[in-house]
């Protein structure tokens, strides 16, 4: 995705829900766990979930885990994602 259009989808994602849930997914294929955790912070839930989900593909559960602890320790979903056990490669 060129710069120019990530930057629009950025912006439409402010108050469009299909364009956040389209950035979130591209930032999570890309693996861009920073940009994920900023919009998680912001009260992006989408990001969120997005977030421990590449930060368990990478190996990281307590990481993820952390994350969901200081993001939103009351999300239920996001616990129960940061608490999955890792599959066996």
């Amino acid at each position: 995705m060129k710069a120019g259009l990530l930057d629009e989808l950025a912006d439409l994602a402010e108050t469009d829900v299909h364009a956040r849930r389209q950035l979130d997914r591209f930032l999570y294929e890309e693996g861009r766990d920073v940009e994920l955790r900023r919009r998680a912070e912001r009260g992006d839930k989408t990001a969120l979930y997005f977030l421990v989900r590449l930060l368990r593909a990478q190996g990281e559960q307590m990481v993820a885990q952390q994350a969901v602890a200081d993001i939103d320790a009351t999300d239920i979903h996001a616990i129960e994602l940061a608490n999955q056990p890792l599959a066996d490669g």
